[in-house]
């Protein structure tokens, strides 16, 4: 099927995005109800609009009938989505809107499970050859060892930086001196958690 005009909106490829995830975690597709309940939508009407216009795109196959007939098309499978933009500087506030598909060799990222994109802006991590417009590709996982750049959610905002968790404090440390460090002490009232480990990064030439 020839792709719809002028491409998919960030919330459809949400959508395309999440029926990929449910098909390998479960082994089934989505129904519309399960993906409007997941994602927020008020309708299963509106949902129904997305399916549609991915499937106008070619991004997504329907098998007639079916309750659980989604599957993403062959051009659509394989890629790794791009979830918008991370600081490598000041956190900003963390916004999962997923803005494409990268599609890497898989030699450097596997079978991408577990794997998404994220886009800098700031040069705190200059120092390891992070530079601001990079993509840096992440592997979803709530741990990580000592001194490995990590995306990390603090209170509600996300930054990419190494990661040192001691007994007193957990630190996040830029490797551009001009960034003095993230501490988060136990009882100041804020909460940090690892979103992934940075385990790449292509740019753009």
């Amino acid at each position: 099927m020839a792709r719809g005009a002028g491409g998919p909106t960030a919330r459809q490829l949400t959508v395309l995005d999440f029926i990929q995830r449910h098909s390998r975690r479960t082994g089934a597709p989505p129904t519309v109800r399960e993906i409007a309940t997941a994602l927020g939508f008020a309708s299963t009407n509106a949902v129904a609009c997305h399916v549609d216009a991915l499937e106008r795109h070619g991004l997504l196959e329907r098998r007639p009938h079916s309750s659980r007939g989604l599957r993403a098309s062959e051009g659509a499978r394989g890629g790794i989505p791009i979830l918008g933009r991370i600081a490598a500087g000041t956190p900003i506030t963390a916004v999962e809107n997923l803005e494409g598909y990268l599609t890497p060799d898989p030699f450097l990222v596997g079978d991408g499970e577990d794997t998404f994109v994220l886009r800098v802006q700031g040069d705190s991590m200059t120092g390891d050859g992070i530079l601001p417009g990079d993509y840096i590709i992440v592997h979803r996982q709530p741990v990580a060892e000592r001194g490995r750049i990590v995306v990390a959610m603090v209170d509600d905002e996300a930054t990419v930086k190494h990661w040192q968790a001691d007994e007193d404090a957990v630190r996040l440390l830029a490797s551009n001196p001009a960034y003095p460090p993230i501490e988060v002490r136990p009882g100041d009232g804020r909460q940090v958690e690892v979103l992934g480990v940075v385990t790449g990064v292509f740019r753009k030439v």
